[in-house]
């Protein structure tokens, strides 16, 4: 009898993903630490809430419904090549995994390949069964059958683990490209080997094709996951059609982009002021968080959170969750029609299209675009008043000379379309830098 107790009790402390010896041994790591000592000695004494976690049903892991993308590290200046604040960036896993996030997920190319070495550093003083770790085939990067396995053990090597909790394939956008990779190739055969070998616990891709891609890869083969972009936007896109057919074959979801890059923190003035008259002490960000955690086949909901107070924010939408009530819903819906009335460009600031071969630092244009656009200071000849026209083109102008003063700019784009086949939004880049352009 004591023996069937002793094993429920070690499946729990399993399933719970943080047992009391992982906070024992990280609390030794931290010793002299005394902000993470004190906050390792709060979550020993039960004075910190744990995230909530979700039932994967297909293997009965227990998954924080709160994921730490790592896409998006801290860094030590700007642009794509700038090297990831390592202290801060611990800092940030340190405080998650004190809080109850046990699903990190990385890749072979973020940060330019240095993001799964500092995730692999950050996790290791912790007991490797406490942590779920994802990472992924680029399926862009792979030129030939050798790419594959060479990539797999590359990406071991870097996370310093012997096996992926969760693998992907990655970024499927087109099906040409899946095709090439994993059926031609072998990659498909390769990693589900490496699954039998114990070496990949969970496979599944990740995806931004368009529906006939969709219908033709669900079905390929079994997969044990799938991460698709969902949020109250999407929705209406794509979003509902994927996670349908998700839910319908079983499959659980993983969600990326739930922030549309940030987007969906804030949304314009009115948006913003529909769901703080409902709420005042929620963040906009939180509606996006409980929409996706309020989808039952969702199991974790992906975030890269550069700074501390959004992954305490963020952490506050899933401890002692709280779907959203037909009321709640409503009202998001009448934020979502506010917001959805002024244009912007559908950039999630992922940056796989960097770098441009022309120095065009494409997602800070987007970004500079949709604030004036936010901030109702985009100039329309055909709409506005000479002197309303004149003011906001001045305004736009000032605001790009200013952001771009040392290059970088949308007229600097000589529409070589690059970065056409990178975009996981499909936007037409070249196309959108010519207008904002003109406009400049």
């Amino acid at each position: 009898m004591k023996d069937n107790k002793d094993i429920s009790r070690r499946k729990a402390l399993k399933l719970m993903g943080l047992g009391a010896a992982a906070l024992a041994a990280s609390t030794v790591s931290f010793k002299n630490n005394p902000f993470l000592t004190n906050l390792q000695a709060k979550a020993l004494n039960g004075d910190i809430t744990p995230v909530d976690k979700r039932l994967n049903y297909k293997n009965g892991e227990m998954v924080s419904m709160l994921g730490f993308g790592c896409m998006r590290f801290p860094t030590i200046g700007k642009g794509r090549t700038a090297p990831i604040d390592v202290p801060k960036a611990e800092e940030l896993v340190d405080y998650a995994y004190a809080h109850g996030i046990n699903y990190y997920d990385t890749a072979y190319i973020y940060h330019g390949g240095k993001s799964e070495g500092v995730i692999g550093n950050a996790l290791k003083k912790y007991p490797r069964n406490t942590w779920l770790l994802a990472d992924k085939m680029p399926t862009f990067a792979v030129n030939s059958k050798e790419d594959i396995p060479r990539i797999f053990e590359e990406q071991l090597q870097r996370c310093g683990v012997d096996y992926f909790d969760y693998y992907l394939l990655h970024s499927i956008s087109k099906q040409s490209s899946y095709e090439k990779v994993y059926e031609e190739f072998g990659g498909y055969e390769y990693l589900a080997e490496q699954k039998r070998r114990g070496r990949i616990k969970n496979l599944g891709f990740s995806f931004h094709a368009d529906r006939a891609c969709w219908d033709y890869v669900i079905d390929k083969h079994p997969w044990d996951f799938v991460q698709i972009q969902l949020n109250y936007i999407d929705w209406k896109e794509d979003g509902e059609y994927l996670y349908n057919s998700l839910a319908e074959r079983k499959i659980p979801a993983v969600i990326m982009e739930p922030l549309l890059g940030g987007r969906l923190a804030s949304l314009s003035d009115s948006a913003n002021k529909i769901l703080k008259d409902k709420n005042p002490d929620l963040s906009i960000a939180s509606w996006a968080f409980r929409y996706l955690g309020s989808l039952p086949n969702v199991l974790v909901s992906l975030s890269g959170m550069t700074y501390m107070e959004h992954l305490v924010d963020n952490l506050k939408s899933y401890t002692n969750f709280k779907p959203l009530t037909l009321d709640e819903q409503t009202t998001l819906q009448k934020a979502i029609l506010e917001y959805q009335s002024y244009k912007r460009v559908n950039c999630t600031a992922c940056r796989y299209c960097m770098p441009c071969p022309f120095d065009v630092e494409i997602p800070s244009v987007f970004a500079t675009y949709n604030k004036l656009v936010m901030d109702g200071n985009v100039p329309n000849k055909e709409t506005q008043s000479d002197s309303e026209y004149a003011k906001k083109k001045a305004a736009f102008a000032n605001a790009f000379r200013k952001e771009f003063a040392k290059g970088g700019g949308p007229e600097t784009c000589v529409g070589c379309q690059e970065c056409l086949a990178k975009c996981p939004q499909h936007l037409p880049i070249p196309d959108l830098m010519e207008r904002i352009s003109k406009e400049f």
